[in-house]
C-alpha cells in the first residue's frame, strides 16, 4: 500500500488542485478554469472524446493524476518516522556507549526502544526467545484494540512490557551483535515496505489510466439508465412485497425502549454497535418518507423521534459532540436533518432539544444548529479537512455521512458552509484518502499518518458510493464505474451475479463481524438501485434472499433470517428494496416537493392496522 512508508513519489506536485475538475486534463489545462469546447481533450497522452454522451458532462468523474499525493499526510508520516529514528539513535547510543557501565540488563532494555521485542535479542536466552515470540503474537491484537476501540494504550503497553521483559530476562552477559541485528531488522522492514509501496504506486498509476478509459463511458450509461428507470415523484409507490419488508423497521421502532430483540448486540465500539443500527433506521425512514410518503407523518414521525431519544442512552465518557466524534455528530446530523426536511418540523432547532444523558449527574444538551456548527468548525480547523473519531482514526465514510447532513442543513436553512468546505474536503479526499489507482482508503491514523493495508476493498468503495452520492455525485459515480466494470460479474441472460477481488472486511457481515459472503450483495444492490441498474439490483436481492432466507413475523413483516444476517445487514437489504434510481441523491439535494409540506398531511394513522404505500 502507498502508506507503508513515509516516502512517496508522485508526478503531481503537492500544490496541484485535486478536485475532479478540468485542471487535471494536462498538459492542455494547468489551472482550474472554464473549459473551451473542443471535440476532444488530451489527458496524459490519451485523447478523450468529450462529445455527448461520453464527453464534457462527465469530465469531473475522471480520476485526477494527483490522487494519493497529499503533502500533509506525507508530513505526518515523516514526523512519525523521524520520532522512530530518534528512538533508534537514543537506543544505540545507550547500548554502545562505554563511558558509564550500565550493565547488561539496562543495555538490553535500551535496545528494546528500536522496536517491540528488540531487547530480547540482547538477552539471547530461551526465556527471551519465548517472550519475543509472545510479543509479536500480541502485536496484531494490540493493533486491533487500537483500531477497534481507539485504545492506543495497548500497542504502547506491549512495547513497554517488552522493554521491561528484556531487563528482567537478561543475565550477566548479552549478545553484543544484537546492536547490529536489531537496527538491521528494522531497516530491512523499512526497505521492504518502501519497495512494495513503490511497486503498489506504480501499479496504481497504470490502473488509474485504464480506469479513466471506461469511466466516461460508464458515467454516460449510468445517467441513461437512471433517466430510463425514473418515474415522476408523485408516481412512486411501494409494492406490497416491499411494504412488508419496510414493516420490519416499524416493528422495531415501536418496541419498548428496553426491548432490543431483533437487534444485533456484539460491542458498542465499532460498526456493530447499537447506535449504528439506530442511525441506519433513521436513514431508511428518511428515504421512505422522502421518496414514497412525503405527506405521511403519523407513525413515521414517531419512529424518527423514538430513535432520536435513544441516541442518548449510550454511555460515553465525555461530551459526545464537542470534539473528535464524527460517528455521533455526523451520523446524528444526517438523521435529524432528514426528519426536519421531510416533515418541516423544527423542534430540534430549539436549544437543548437534543440531550445526551451520560449518567444521573451528567448530561449534555444541544440543538441541530449546534451539531452543524461543531462539524463545520472541526472540518475548517483540521489539516485534513476530515474529522477523526476519537483522537486518532479518521474514517472517510463517517465524514461523508456528516457532510451529507451538512449539505442537507445548508439546503434547508439557506446557509453556505458546505459551498466553501466541499472543494477543500474533496481535494483532501483525493490527495490524502485515495490510492494512486483511484480507490478510496477506508481509514487513516491522524496521529501517525498511516493507513491499515488490506482492511477492505470493494466494501469501502461501495460505502463511499452511497455516502458520497448526495454531496459529491461525480466522485460517487466514478467509484460506481470502477465497481461495475472491475468487481461485478453479471450475466444478463441467466441473471447470475458474482463479485471478484474481495479482500479483508469485504467478506464479513459488518453488523456482527461474522464471515458472510452475501453481505456485500446488499450494498451492491443499493448502489445499483441508485444508479438505475435495476436488473443487477434484482439479481443481488434474489441472491442474498435465497442464501440467507426470508422470515415472516406474526405482524406480516418480512426480513432476512437473523441467525444468518445481522440487523445492519437487514437494514441494508431494506434500503435496497426501497431505493429508486436517483432517489438518494434527490433526497439530499432536493427533498420532498414543497406542496407535500403545505398539506394535506396524514397526521395520525394506526399501526399496524394501516401501512402507507405512497
Amino acid at each position: 500500500m502507498d502508506d507503508q512508508i513515509a516516502h512517496d513519489h508522485n508526478p503531481a506536485k503537492s500544490g496541484d488542485k485535486s478536485r475532479r475538475t478540468a485542471n487535471f486534463l494536462c498538459p492542455v489545462f494547468a489551472q482550474d478554469t472554464l473549459l473551451p469546447s473542443p471535440s476532444s481533450w488530451v489527458c496524459q497522452g490519451q485523447v478523450l472524446n468529450t462529445n455527448k454522451p461520453m464527453g464534457r458532462p462527465y469530465v469531473k468523474d475522471l480520476i485526477p493524476p494527483n490522487v494519493g499525493s497529499g503533502p500533509h499526510r506525507k508530513n505526518v508520516q515523516a514526523r512519525t518516522l523521524g520520532v522512530w529514528i530518534v528512538f533508534v539513535l537514543v537506543s544505540l547510543g545507550i547500548f554502545s556507549q562505554s563511558y558509564v557501565d550500565l550493565g547488561p540488563k539496562y543495555r538490553a532494555a535500551a535496545l528494546g526502544l528500536i522496536f517491540p521485542g528488540a531487547g530480547y535479542l540482547a538477552s539471547a536466552n530461551v526465556v527471551g526467545g519465548i517472550l519475543f515470540a509472545l510479543t509479536w503474537a500480541s502485536i496484531p491484537l494490540a493493533l486491533f484494540a487500537w483500531f477497534g476501540a481507539g485504545a492506543i494504550l495497548f500497542p504502547l503497553l506491549v512495547w513497554s512490557l517488552s522493554i521491561l521483559g528484556a531487563y528482567f530476562t537478561t543475565g550477566d552477559t548479552i549478545w553484543e551483535n544484537s546492536g547490529y541485528w536489531a537496527p538491521g531488522i528494522l531497516f530491512a522492514g523499512f526497505l521492504y515496505a518502501n519497495v512494495s509501496s513503490r511497486a503498489e504506486r506504480n501499479w496504481g498509476y497504470k490502473k488509474r489510466m485504464a480506469r479513466n478509459e471506461f469511466i466516461l463511458r460508464q458515467a454516460a450509461k449510468t445517467d441513461r439508465l437512471v433517466a430510463a428507470a425514473s418515474k415522476r415523484e408523485e408516481d412512486e409507490e411501494l409494492s406490497i412485497e416491499r411494504l412488508r419488508k419496510l414493516q420490519f423497521l416499524f416493528d422495531k421502532a415501536f418496541q419498548s425502549l428496553d426491548d432490543w430483540s431483533g437487534f444485533t448486540i456484539v460491542d458498542q465500539y465499532q460498526i456493530a454497535a447499537l447506535r449504528y443500527q439506530i442511525y441506519q433506521m433513521m436513514f431508511v425512514l428518511g428515504l421512505y418518507q422522502s421518496t414514497y410518503a412525503p405527506n405521511a407523518h403519523g407513525y413515521v414521525n414517531e419512529g424518527f423521534q423514538r430513535w432520536e431519544r435513544l441516541t442518548g442512552k449510550f454511555s460515553l465518557d465525555w461530551d459526545p459532540v464537542k470534539k473528535d466524534n464524527i460517528m455521533v455528530t455526523g451520523f446524528l446530523l444526517q438523521g435529524v436533518m432528514l426528519y426536519t426536511t421531510d416533515t418541516g418540523d423544527m423542534r430540534y432547532t430549539k436549544p437543548g432539544s437534543l440531550v445526551f444523558n451520560i449518567d444521573d449527574k451528567h448530561s449534555y444538551s444541544y440543538s441541530l444548529h449546534d451539531l452543524q456548527e461543531t462539524l463545520v468548525r472541526q472540518w475548517s480547523t483540521s489539516p485534513y479537512c476530515l474529522i477523526s473519531y476519537e483522537p486518532n482514526w479518521i474514517y472517510v465514510m463517517c465524514n461523508l455521512q456528516g457532510m451529507t447532513g451538512a449539505v442537507l442543513y445548508d439546503r434547508v436553512f439557506g446557509t453556505k458552509s458546505t459551498e466553501v468546505l466541499l472543494p477543500i474536503f474533496e481535494e483532501s479526499l483525493n490527495t490524502n484518502f485515495t490510492e494512486t489507482s483511484g480507490s478510496v482508503l477506508t481509514i487513516r491514523s491522524e496521529l501517525t499518518g498511516f493507513t491499515i493495508p488490506g482492511l477492505c476493498g470493494a466494501a469501502g468503495d461501495l460505502a463511499a458510493i452511497m455516502m458520497g452520492c448526495g454531496p459529491l455525485r461525480n466522485f460517487s459515480r466514478s467509484l460506481w464505474a470502477i465497481i461495475r466494470n472491475e468487481t461485478v460479474q453479471f450475466d444478463t441472460k441467466t441473471k447470475e451475479v458474482s463479485l471478484t477481488g474481495l479482500v479483508g472486511a469485504d467478506k464479513i457481515d459488518a453488523g456482527n463481524y461474522r464471515p458472510n459472503e452475501y453481505a456485500m450483495y446488499t450494498q451492491l444492490a443499493i448502489a445499483a438501485g441508485e444508479y438505475g441498474d435495476e436488473e443487477l439490483k434484482e439479481a443481488c436481492v434474489n441472491k442474498f434472499e435465497q442464501a440467507r432466507g426470508v422470515n415472516t413475523a406474526p405482524t406480516g413483516s418480512q426480513y432476512l433470517d437473523l441467525e444468518n444476517a445481522s440487523c445492519l445487514m437487514n437494514l441494508a437489504a431494506l434500503t435496497a428494496a426501497l431505493i429508486r434510481p436517483g432517489a438518494y441523491h434527490r433526497m439530499i439535494q432536493k427533498g420532498p416537493p414543497e406542496t407535500a409540506l403545505r398539506g394535506p398531511i396524514l397526521s395520525e394513522v394506526p399501526y399496524p392496522g394501516i401501512i402507507i404505500l405512497k
